[in-house]
């Protein structure tokens, strides 16, 4: 299936402007996920919800926002517009911290409450991406994508350190104050500031062409059809079941970190840090280490690497061991991600790339969040104690290892060298950033701004 043809939108603006705008939105865009995304786990700790309740706000709302996102196509074809759905949905984000803010106020939420409040968030969260990776090629002319994205993406990262930090800091006074929900809920207030002002920036951009044509539709039952002969479908089993491992043991960072181990906040900022910084040290020489050795090889080191990550927190004896373990974690996250992402582009077609990725989206939402319902189970019958927890870590290594002889079956397609631009689209406890592609600086655009 093919959308239709393009609608002619506003004159071109200065592409300069676009691009100064696009960086500045993003940057807001990044600290509000620093801020206020990054601890939405802890707030329901803070709000008094059980270790295993509290760890499935990470996987459960997502899930649902990543379903729901799979009606993005038809929500940007019935607004028109690109940048006027871009605008409609980032102020419904900013919105979504309103009622998080007044619950922590009143220092009380109800728990369906607050997974539905995160599961919209979710939903915006993950429909964006593709509305503005389809507009933003026709802002960024073709001969600079490369240069530019790969200098956004590092301010990205800036800036959601930028929030973590501040979030941490904030949480950590209000913590010693005895002021702890006002501390979230001033938290909650800088996320939805940052994401409105966003928001008015987005709108601030100009349109060149509003509805430009999109890719070739792939059905999820079609994908699943591919799985004896199609490397893209092969791929994504291998991923989908290498996720689901790692779930099992990455919601539940947060109430081991500030529960069982009892950090402060601050401390758990730096051990968030910590991850996003091993991936920034090394993603520069995975990118060169792609090239050398291939995608395939690459994302093997990163899924054996990051099988013992978990483990690695219940061993750390203090601070210092566990920050080590982060960044170590980070280096093989990095080392994953960037091979899968690279994996993904060699296998899948372009044409169907953005409706393949957006079904495993949806897809690995719920692999994760199956993962993560394994954990809390374990967790609930057993208990938060220290051997609750290695039994945790040590399934989600196990299972992580069984997943990657699953690889084997991954036929990779011809190298792509070009440089790989990402932007972050959420922060995991534990993991640091999740990263998703940016496609204007690696596909071949529909037309030049």
């Amino acid at each position: 299936m093919r959308l239709k043809q393009p609608r002619s939108g506003d004159k071109p603006g200065s592409f300069r402007d676009d691009l100064r705008l696009s960086t500045t939105e993003g940057a807001s865009y990044c600290v509000m996920v620093g801020v206020g995304q990054e601890y939405f786990v802890a707030f329901a700790l803070a709000l008094g919800f059980a270790d295993e309740r509290a760890g499935l706000v990470a996987t459960l709302p997502v899930f649902v926002g990543a379903t729901l996102q799979l009606l993005a196509p038809w929500a940007i074809g019935l607004v028109g517009s690109l940048r006027r759905y871009m605008v409609i949905a980032s102020s419904v984000q900013a919105a979504c911290f309103v009622p998080l803010i007044v619950g922590a106020l009143m220092g009380s939420m109800p728990l369906w409450m607050l997974y539905a409040v995160v599961a919209l968030y979710a939903t915006i969260n993950l429909s964006q991406g593709p509305a503005w990776n389809t507009w933003i090629t026709t802002l960024v002319p073709r001969r600079v994508r490369g240069q530019y994205f790969g200098k956004r993406s590092r301010l990205l990262q800036g800036g959601v350190l930028l929030g973590l930090a501040t979030g941490g800091l904030i949480l950590d006074r209000g913590a010693a104050d005895e002021s702890e929900p006002s501390a979230f809920a001033l938290l909650f207030v800088i996320a939805c500031v940052v994401r409105f002002a966003g928001s008015f920036m987005l709108s601030r951009h100009s349109e060149p062409v509003r509805m430009p044509p999109g890719f070739q539709h792939v059905s999820p039952v079609a994908l699943l059809k591919r799985l004896r002969t199609g490397a893209d479908a092969r791929l994504l089993v291998f991923l989908l079941a290498s996720g689901m491992a790692w779930q099992v043991a990455l919601p539940f960072f947060t109430p081991f970190v500030l529960n069982h181990r009892g950090e402060t906040y601050k401390t758990f900022m730096l051990l968030t840090a910590a991850a996003i910084v091993g991936r920034m040290l090394v993603a520069p020489t995975v990118g060169r280490l792609a090239q050398r050795i291939g995608a395939r090889q690459l994302l093997a080191i990163g899924a054996v690497g990051t099988a013992p990550g978990a483990l690695l927190w219940w061993v750390a004896a203090d601070v210092w061991q566990l920050a080590a373990a982060q960044l170590i974690l980070g280096m093989f996250l990095a080392a994953f991600e960037i091979g899968a992402m690279l994996m993904q582009f060699e296998t899948i077609p372009e044409r169907e790339r953005a409706s393949v990725l957006s079904t495993f989206t949806a897809l690995s939402s719920l692999a994760g969040f199956l993962g993560s319902l394994a954990g809390a189970t374990m967790l609930g019958v057993l208990g938060t104690d220290s051997h609750a927890y290695l039994l945790v870590f040590v399934v989600a290594g196990v299972a992580r290892l069984l997943a990657a002889p699953l690889l084997l079956l991954v036929k990779p397609g011809p190298s792509d060298p070009r440089p790989l631009a990402t932007q972050p689209v959420r922060v995991e406890p534990g993991a640091g950033t999740t990263e998703q592609p940016t496609l204007p600086a690696i596909s071949t655009p529909q037309r030049d701004a």
